[in-house]
């Protein structure tokens, strides 16, 4: 038997989100309804402050050695790992959910690849994320971390690319306009680049 506390956080886990390159969070918090405050679920939310994920690592790898295959359970660890600011084990953890049979989809790709370019894992990082975008195409999220991880890595004409992806789908985007003129100018096109950026103030 699982221990209920987890079974409830499994059944109510909101794991289908999307992150922000430098800024996700995810944290516990207590499920609303008649089994509260008992148990908690899985939100994502953008926030500067830190997840309180910590005293359910515990709870997490307890359930993982009861049920090893359960894969959902790999996920979670992923989660409080990203929360605790602990890339890498996050990525592992993500990996291995999917190595357990967790669904392999948009969002699972997107998460994994963020934790892979917070763990400073930029080409399997980008890897993922394109994978993301090969599952849906107009992922704003996936297209901003990549065109911010190629600039990061001074690979200012791939970042180009994916800023003006970015921009097709959301054309009055001001910072992927600044972004873009910023990339423009570092590959030496420095009169594209101020068009671009002017353009991105102008309503400023």
């Amino acid at each position: 038997m699982l221990y209920i506390r987890i079974l409830c956080m499994l059944i109510l886990a909101v794991l289908t989100v999307h992150t922000a390159y430098s800024r996700t969070r995810y944290r516990m918090i207590p499920c609303q309804g008649e089994l509260n405050p008992i148990c908690p679920a899985i939100m994502y939310y953008n926030s500067e402050s830190p997840g309180g994920d910590s005293s359910y690592l515990h709870a997490i790898k307890a359930a993982i050695e009861k049920e090893p295959k359960e894969p959902l359970f790999y996920y979670a660890l992923g989660v409080i790992y990203f929360n605790n600011r602990q890339f890498a084990e996050s990525a592992a953890a993500f990996e291995e959910a999917g190595e357990k049979g967790y669904k392999r989809d948009a969002d699972y790709y997107l998460h994994l690849g963020t934790a892979c370019l917070q763990s400073k894992q930029y080409n399997k990082g980008i890897h993922h994320l394109n994978h993301c975008l090969n599952l849906r195409p107009n992922d704003t999220v996936a297209l901003q971390t990549i065109a911010q991880a190629y600039y990061q890595q001074q690979d200012y004409k791939q970042a180009i690319i994916y800023w003006e992806q970015l921009l097709r789908i959301q054309p009055k985007n001001a910072f992927a306009m600044f972004m873009l003129g910023k990339s423009y100018m570092e590959h030496g096109d420095k009169k594209k680049g101020e068009e671009w950026c002017e353009q991105a103030t102008a309503d400023l």
